[in-house]
């Protein structure tokens, strides 16, 4: 793969999102750098919007793109992984259908990802590519506060229900 900095300048740059200098200049910049602190300095400087970012991210990963901001995740998922692999990792299990358990990770690419998450579980798993600090935010913010024994009953019988008509 391509080193990070100038493909993902590339990437916004034929996306119209950064200009040809701007582009450049990244990719010279931030050539030896960090995936994630690249991330960071185009949020926080403004040169890019969140959605830009995570749509140049799923072209760069090869896998679509997932917001965490205000995802409010399956406590059963979660349970699965100790908090600290899901931090480190900058990774969190958000959808499972049965089969498949899809996670969202900051950088989707690392080869460890997959045999990590598959010492608690066997399921085929997929990626999604997510901002790295949302991840890490969204993931300290739950189990800081999960939700309690009474809004998990709550939400399972507002699942469970349903409309009773009564035909005469």
């Amino acid at each position: 793969m391509k080193k990070y900095a100038p493909a993902l300048a590339d990437i916004l740059y034929r996306q119209k999102v950064l200009s040809q200098k701007d582009a450049q200049a990244l990719a010279k910049d931030f050539v030896q750098g960090d995936p994630a602190q690249l991330n960071y300095f185009l949020l926080d400087e403004g040169l890019v919007t969140k959605h830009d970012l995570l749509k140049a991210l799923a072209q760069y990963y090869q896998v679509p793109f997932f917001d965490v901001r205000g995802y409010q995740f399956n406590h059963d998922l979660l349970a699965f992984f100790p908090q600290e692999l899901l931090v480190r990792n900058a990774m969190a299990p958000i959808e499972f259908d049965g089969a498949i358990l899809t996670v969202v990770a900051g950088q989707p690419d690392v080869p460890e990802l997959r045999e990590m998450l598959r010492a608690y579980v066997t399921y085929h798993i997929e990626f999604r590519v997510g901002i790295t600090r949302d991840i890490v935010d969204e993931i300290r913010a739950y189990y800081e506060a999960p939700p309690n024994a009474e809004e998990i009953e709550q939400e399972e019988d507002e699942d469970d229900s349903t409309d009773i008509v009564d035909v005469f």
